[in-house]
């Protein structure tokens, strides 16, 4: 028993010493090799030395001291290199720390801390192939490049679950750039830029916003200063969600400036307050534009909003444009009618002076004003009702637009577009009813005021002028004895009501019937004496096809008209 248990202890004393001799040579082959691979990555050329070299038998963690790598005229020197969790097939982590590359012309790269995890290294002879390269873990702190070209700055950037084509997350702050060529004026800055959830094409392949997605990401505190282009821009937020098909998107943007040449008003600046989008699915929409296709519907049950907010431009200090708000909505009812709205607020453009001499006779300084739309669209019948579209122009008038129209084209989400089946199905679509509206709200007064300054008569006679003119005035093809039936009214007559002719079109007149633009003559001219609101109406007996109505003139203004149901009133 002595004697096993004495055999057993020497063999023991002798093992362990073996297999730590084994573990160590095994520690070391592996970090050999990942030295090679790394070798062979920068090229054949390249060395590597090192003054310490320590590596644990145990856990296989090896500490490197001054590192040098050259390749040709490059040199990269690093105090201190961690290794842990080398295998034949896998880095699990390199860390390095003061690291410093520098190349010909002065280039010079120093880093103060990198770390590189969970890489894949390729079989044995082959060389790691950075098109292909995937990289678990990237930690870059305080990174700084001097070159002729310019300085870069990298406050730090951390990188998770990079491959070819995808990006888990990633993260930038404090980038700097400095052309250092151009007096060191120009450059750009990021506080930070953070990217999560990214496919995209791998490198190599050709780029397509359709084949990128982004589960999220986020810009903050950019600027760009480019004199010789006379840019400066400056950019507070953006933020993006769910850049993917099929996913409603949301997007912020604010804090907004841009500096530049506005042309002949010399140096400018345009400044925008935010931008909101919610509810779209943005990449859908973006892939359809790109590939010609109908964009998505809006999501049955979530609304839609595009709102711009706070933009003002001004030149030589001078303000030149103003809008305080552009707000576009879309929804999607329970019948499937498809609707959407478009209100633009606090419109203001000054005018600089001589620019606009005939506004400025007028006494307008500045054109102010806004815009509201609605519409709906019913894929049943391709029915599009319009209602309405109002532009309003302060101290002036409101112009308003409604109308009702059947057949027009609706191509179902996914359907590829063909322009010319769309003009073609454009064409056949039907009028069933348009109606325009003006107010007037200073304009007309405003003009027949200065003609009357200009000829020294009273406003009064300027009025009667122009609305015999309107009584005398020709049309297209119009016989003179129409004209003549159509004769300015007496004096006696001129406070009258012009009658409005409000009813669908009749049978073709006899041929001494009155002219139809009778009712349309003279309520413009009563307009032009008593300028409040004026309404025209085409509504003709039965729905019309835009093609139809290019053919219309041929029989003349008046049979056109009737055709078309044109009638005319005073509200």
């Amino acid at each position: 028993m002595r004697r096993r248990l004495v055999i057993i202890a020497v063999a023991g004393a002798i093992a362990l010493p073996v297999a730590g001799a084994l573990a160590q040579a095994e520690a070391e082959r592996r970090v050999d090799r990942a030295i090679e691979v790394l070798r062979q990555s920068i090229g054949p050329e390249a060395r590597i030395t090192w003054g310490l070299r320590q590596v644990d038998p145990v856990t296989g963690r090896t500490r490197l001291g001054d590192v040098t790598i050259t390749s040709g005229p490059r040199q990269v020197t690093v105090a201190e290199v961690l290794l842990s969790d080398v295998s034949d097939t896998r880095l699990g982590r390199a860390e390095m720390r003061a690291l410093l590359m520098t190349e010909g012309k002065g280039e010079r790269t120093e880093l103060a801390r990198l770390v590189l995890g969970g890489i894949p290294l390729p079989a044995a002879g082959q060389r790691v192939e950075l098109a292909r390269l995937e990289i678990g873990v990237l930690e870059a702190d305080s990174l700084s490049i001097q070159s002729a070209a310019g300085n870069v700055r990298l406050g730090r950037l951390a990188v998770e679950g990079y491959a070819p084509g995808a990006l888990g997350q990633a993260t930038a702050e404090g980038f700097e750039y400095l052309d250092t060529s151009r007096g060191g004026r120009n450059g750009a800055r990021i506080g930070r830029l953070a990217l999560a959830g990214v496919t995209m094409p791998a490198p190599g392949q050709d780029f397509d916003i359709k084949d990128v997605t982004l589960r999220g990401a986020s810009l903050e505190g950019a600027t760009l200063v480019d004199e010789e282009k006379k840019i400066d821009l400056a950019l507070g937020r953006v933020a993006l969600r769910d850049w993917v098909p099929g996913r409603l998107t949301d997007l912020a943007v604010e804090g907004v400036t841009l500096g530049t040449e506005f042309g002949a008003m010399g140096p400018g600046v345009f400044r925008l307050g935010r931008i909101v989008m919610q509810g779209i699915d943005g990449a859908g929409l973006a892939t359809a534009w790109s590939t010609n296709i109908q964009p998505p519907d809006p999501a049955p049950g979530v609304p839609q909003l595009i709102l711009i907010e706070g933009i003002t431009a001004e030149a030589n200090g001078a303000p030149l444009v103003s809008l305080g708000r552009i707000q576009a909505d879309g929804s999607v009812a329970a019948d499937g009618v498809v609707g959407g709205s478009l209100v633009v607020d606090g419109l203001r453009v000054t005018l600089p002076r001589g620019s606009a001499p005939p506004l400025e006779q007028l006494g307008y300084t500045e054109i102010a004003g806004g815009l509201e739309m609605r519409a709906t669209l019913a894929r049943a019948g391709g029915v599009l009702a319009l209602s309405p579209w109002r532009t309003r122009w302060n101290e002036a008038g409101t112009l308003t637009l409604a109308g009702r129209f059947l057949d027009m084209p609706a191509p179902l989400p996914g359907t590829v577009l063909d322009p010319d089946a769309q003009a073609a199905a454009l064409m056949n679509a039907r009028m069933e009813a348009v109606t325009l509206s003006w107010r007037d709200q200073g304009l007309l007064g405003r003009a027949i005021a200065w003609q009357a300054r200009q000829q020294r008569v009273p406003e009064a006679r300027i009025r009667d002028q122009w609305a015999q003119m309107v009584m005398a005035m020709p049309l297209p093809g119009e016989a003179p004895q129409q004209r003549r039936r159509a004769a300015p009214p007496s004096p006696a007559s001129k406070g009258a009501q012009a009658p409005a002719a409000g009813g669908k079109a009749g049978p073709a007149p006899a041929a001494d019937a009155p002219d139809p633009f009778v009712a349309v003559r003279e309520a413009v001219a009563q307009f032009i004496r008593q300028p409040r609101e004026i309404e025209f109406t085409l509504r003709p007996p039965r729905p019309m096809a835009f093609g139809e109505m290019a053919g219309l003139m041929a029989a003349g203004p008046s049979e056109g008209a009737r055709q078309l149901g044109l009638t005319v009133r005073l509200p």
